[in-house]
């Protein structure tokens, strides 16, 4: 009797996927979009969280992608390289769109899939889901229908991070963990006069377009692509619109937050911008957004972040920048705070090392007549704002917490010298 118990037990527990989180709850790999198939850690992670090489296995969702069945393969062919079999890999038939490129392939004929039975059931054993990059309401299209229910195959992607597995997304597969999702917009309108359909100023119109998302993370609301695409006005004008998250995670390309339960942490090439907007006084004009006592972090490689008790850790190549002994000796007026990595240099080079107390960052439109608008950014420290640098893999590194920002309105004329 007690030997066919003893069977039943390890049959039992031998149909259970194997990963690497408490079957309690799942993982997310959440990354910031062009994913170098060299970033060793970031493609270990996954293949760890899902179990190990031995035993993962995965179901991309290709359903964003213009080329949705080339871009799944590719794909596929980064986890082999890392070691997973490809037997232990499925593509979904998921697109919305036909990619002429595939002939032998109609990908548009799968876009009602995640409706289908059978589909959803071949993630029963799947213990990782990527969602590749793209367009992600084709995500939102496909996966839910227009009144917002799941479909059977979004159920059975749920059903992978309840019993433990891990949920991963680069780009849109980023944009869509959080709910709502970004949509669109570019920082310098997004903190700009907010105009209507009209094109006429207005305090009502929203400075940044968002759709309900998928929701699978839930500590805030998530950006990507993001320090490289100067992303971070919109993430906050986002924030300062919605009653119930407080928080923004800005994920930089190449680089992933790892949040498993209460731990997240970086991993990647670049880093992340966390600000939080909770104790923010903040004000949407008509000309433009104001806001005061905006809290700004700045994640490197190996640093985390636990949403519990909201304590830092940084990475050990990483030591605190001294008072007095910061590198830089002044910070000059940044003129486009959007521009590629400008709102990195400013925060590091420009306020956490450097003397400066304060460091400012500009972004305007100009008219035809040499008048237009924009934003002052003005980061800031206070006594509780730390910087940490230090070299990691021969690669010069920062680390930053507790940078104050402060954002108003300006109006902008350039006139030309007179000769």
């Amino acid at each position: 009797m007690k030997i066919c118990q003893l069977l039943s037990i390890l049959l039992i527990l031998l149909s259970i996927p194997v990963t690497g989180r408490d079957p309690a709850g799942g993982s997310l790999v959440i990354i910031g979009g062009a994913l170098d198939p060299g970033n060793q850690a970031v493609y270990q992670s996954f293949i760890r969280l899902g179990g190990g090489k031995r035993a993962i296995h995965i179901a991309i969702i290709p359903a964003a992608s213009a080329t949705p069945v080339q871009t799944g393969q590719t794909y596929m062919k980064d986890f082999i390289r890392y070691g997973v079999s490809k037997r232990q890999i499925q593509i979904v038939p998921l697109a919305l769109l036909d990619d002429p490129a595939s002939k032998e392939t109609d990908e548009s004929q799968w876009a009602h899939n995640a409706w289908k039975q059978d589909v959803a059931e071949s993630l029963t054993h799947v213990t990782a889901v990527f969602f590749v990059g793209g367009d992600k309401m084709r995500y939102r299209i496909t996966l839910k229908d227009k009144e917002g229910n799941d479909s059977p195959l979004l159920t059975a992607i749920r059903d992978v991070y309840r019993r433990g597995g891990v949920i991963g997304g680069t780009s849109a597969g980023a944009a869509i963990m959080s709910d709502p999702m970004l949509i669109g917009g570019l920082s310098v309108s997004a903190l700009g006069p907010r105009r209507n359909e009209d094109g006429k100023q207005t305090s009502d119109s929203s400075p940044v377009p968002m759709k309900p998302g998928m929701g699978f993370f839930s500590h805030g609301l998530v950006d990507q692509h993001f320090i490289k695409r100067g992303r971070l006005g919109r993430l906050i004008a986002a924030l300062l619109t919605l009653e119930n998250v407080s928080l923004g995670f800005g994920i930089d390309e190449d680089t992933a937050i790892l949040a498993q339960g209460d731990m997240l942490e970086v991993t990647g090439s670049s880093g992340v911008f966390m600000m939080d907007i909770s104790q923010a006084k903040h004000r949407l004009a008509e000309d433009g957004v104001f806001a005061s006592g905006i809290r700004l972090h700045y994640l490197g490689n190996g640093d985390s972040y636990n949403t519990k008790t909201k304590a830092f850790s940084i990475h050990p190549a990483r030591k605190p920048i001294e008072p007095g002994k910061e590198y830089y000796k002044e910070s000059i007026l940044t003129t486009d705070i959007f521009y590629r990595d400008a709102a990195f240099t400013l925060v590091t080079q420009g306020l956490i090392d450097n003397t400066a107390n304060e460091a400012t960052g500009i972004a305007f439109t100009l008219g035809a007549g040499g008048s237009g608008s924009g934003s002052k950014l003005v980061f800031r420290k206070d006594d509780r704002s730390r910087g940490y640098w230090g070299r990691t893999d021969g690669l010069e590194t920062y680390s930053a917490l507790n940078v104050i920002l402060d954002i108003c309105p300006i109006q902008i004329t350039i006139k030309e010298a007179i000769r």
